[in-house]
């Protein structure tokens, strides 16, 4: 009789019923976004929620603004948030201003030794990418990457477009 009741009290034990429960807010970017090549079979407005995502070549690069904790975080802190990043009054002047670009240049410069680009646009492309991470992330870190969105993409190539049309996409940091 011992052994029925100790087999049927068994089958009351859940697993997990005493872990934490997972807190939305604590949950990584990562943890949100669609299983692996989900998003480059479908359309991309099934999955961008701005209206401005355009298709990117590879599953990692296909996110939205509005999935990016960091990029939500820089829209709301103006009054009238815009509904995607680029209509941010400050990316233009951050990402997009050549005279700001500059500087950013110099102090990249001053920091890292020369940009090994050959002409100002692709600089001024290189900085711009860098710009855009630094303005909503913060300082990173040595290799740490993160995926720049689309609409931002697709912004800086065409303010900065590269005489031979040739972009590598992201690259994730060689350990």
């Amino acid at each position: 009789m011992h052994a029925l009741n100790v087999i049927v009290n068994m089958s009351l034990i859940l697993p997990y019923q005493f872990e934490p429960e997972s807190d939305p807010e604590n949950i990584d970017e990562e943890d949100r976004v669609e299983p692996v090549q989900a998003r480059l079979l479908k359309d991309v407005l099934q999955w961008c929620t701005c209206g401005n995502c355009d298709k990117m070549p590879t599953e990692v690069e296909n996110i939205c603004c509005n999935e990016i904790q960091k990029v939500c975080q820089r829209m709301m802190q103006i009054a009238d948030p815009p509904t995607y990043m680029v209509h941010h009054p400050g990316f233009e002047a951050n990402c997009l201003n050549p005279y700001t670009l500059q500087n950013i240049n110099n102090i990249y410069k001053a920091d890292y030794g020369r940009v090994r680009r050959r002409t100002e646009e692709e600089r001024f492309h290189y900085v711009a990418y860098r710009s855009f991470v630094s303005w909503c992330w913060g300082y990173l870190g040595q290799h740490v990457r993160v995926v720049i969105l689309s609409c931002v993409v697709r912004q800086i190539c065409q303010h900065f477009p590269d005489p031979a049309g040739q972009y590598a996409g992201f690259r994730p940091p060689l350990d």
